[in-house]
């Protein structure tokens, strides 16, 4: 199994992020410019070992250039594409629900 597209919205310093990934990911990029910040959006997704105390996101967790402009329809969206995993019986039966693509298949969570 390995993820191939990573979508963030409105998560701290990402207004939107939509990026298909190869079969290896790395993340480099300069100081400040929210690398820790996509790594805690997918431990958000994909880590059940993170405490419950953790995943309550607050107004801080919004993206900065809604100052102000937050609404009751106004989320934030973290989704993460998952492919190669056809092979896995127990990962199939776990992503069974969650499939959005039958070839090549893809399961979002």
């Amino acid at each position: 199994m390995r993820i191939c597209r990573i979508c963030v919205e409105n998560f701290r310093n990402f207004k939107h992020l939509d990026v298909k990934t190869g079969e290896q990911l790395v993340i480099v990029g300069e100081n400040k410019v929210g690398k820790t910040n996509l790594l805690h959006a997918l431990r958000l997704v994909l880590d059940p070992s993170l405490p419950d105390s953790v995943r309550q996101l607050r107004k801080t967790d919004f993206w900065d250039g809604l100052k102000g402009h937050l609404t009751k329809d106004t989320v934030i969206r973290v989704s993460v594409d998952l492919t190669d995993f056809e092979d896995d019986e127990d990962l199939l039966a776990i992503l069974a629900e969650h499939i959005v693509e039958v070839e090549p298949l893809v399961a979002r969570v």
